[in-house]
């Protein structure tokens, strides 16, 4: 994964102390007949016999499913930079909680294994991660582990998926899914009052330093945003994500963009500023048009991984002002 576009979509920082105590006193009790469970996984399968009570999530995402049912995650992958656990849409739900960051579970997994482990977990999850299997086997052999499913690449696990498989693997399949309607029914009520988006594409992007544009495909988080807004990836631009769930257009290039009725430009370290100085990109149709939405780092951040936590906040920051663009294109 190119570093540029992992950067951008996880940011990663140097890691936290570890607190004192990562006791998660009162975890929820499992739904009745939930456990044993089976995990079904990309490195086979794991099965949990037991409630679990210390959970680390190695996961980038993967701690707000667990907060969001009741859960206190022993250690998390945090999102942003500076690498942070506490973020806007979780940070009611920890309280005053700190569990251990892991700064570099999502570039270099292998490096917080060991920290991991020293929270004493009952569980690892690490579905919103890419270990090796290597990582995992070193993992597996200590707690039960699970990993992403086999029928979702690396990075392109959708977020109700991967909600899904771990409240599976906690005991708490009902509660999940209630989770996931309601996170999909707030979203649903906010596309419903802007019908400008019916039918509608859009892209999102990042401005990249020598002046390329790095363009997220449809099985990217950012692009899930989208979706669950009624919007669609543009068929001419399919060709341009050429790295998985990524591609990039090179400068010259840009006005393939103008294939979107709107283009979503997500800041990155003051990229955003920077692209409004570019001429080239000041003068396509879909800038002056009016069809360009500039969110920021925080949001733009949010996207690339989409949670049951996340998406509403996401939502709340930038439906409306991706709507009225999308009005404007007829």
């Amino acid at each position: 994964m190119a570093g540029l576009v992992l950067t951008a979509a996880i940011g990663l920082a140097a890691c936290s102390a570890p607190a004192e105590d990562h006791t998660t006193p009162g975890a929820p009790s499992p739904e009745s007949g939930a456990l044993p469970v089976t995990i079904e996984h990309n490195y086979g399968s794991t099965t949990i016999s037991k409630p679990v009570t210390r959970v680390a999530a190695m996961g980038v995402g993967d701690a707000d499913t667990l907060l969001a049912l009741g859960f206190r995650p022993v250690a998390a992958a945090p999102f942003g930079s500076p690498a942070n656990v506490r973020t806007p849409w979780n940070e009611k739900l920890l309280g005053s909680d700190e569990p251990v960051a892991l700064p570099e579970a999502s570039q270099q997994f292998g490096n917080e294994i060991a920290k991991a482990l020293s929270t004493d977990p009952d569980l690892v999850t690490a579905i919103g991660a890419a270990p090796t299997k290597e990582q995992y086997a070193k993992l597996a052999a200590a707690v039960p582990t699970i990993t992403r499913p086999a029928n979702h690449p690396d990075w392109q696990v959708p977020w109700d998926v991967q909600a899904t498989e771990i409240g599976r693997a906690v005991g708490r399949p009902g509660a999940v899914a209630a989770k996931i309607g309601e996170t999909s029914k707030h979203v649903a009520g906010l596309a419903a009052a802007h019908p400008e988006l019916k039918d509608k594409t859009a892209v999102a992007v990042t401005a990249s330093p020598d002046g390329t544009i790095s363009i997220y495909g449809p099985g990217d988080g950012r692009e899930q945003i989208l979706a669950s807004y009624g919007l669609h990836f543009p068929d001419g631009l399919k060709s341009a994500v050429t790295s998985g769930f990524y591609g990039s257009i090179a400068p010259e290039n840009i006005g393939l963009l103008n294939q979107a009725d709107v283009v979503v430009v997500l800041d990155w370290q003051g990229a955003n500023d920077q692209i409004r100085k570019n001429s080239a990109w000041t003068a396509q149709p879909f800038v002056t048009g009016g069809r360009t939405v500039y969110l920021d780092q925080e949001v733009g951040t949010a996207m690339g991984v989409p949670t049951v936590l996340s998406i509403p906040w996401i939502a709340d920051q930038s439906i409306g002002r991706i709507a009225t663009a999308a009005g404007r294109a007829g």
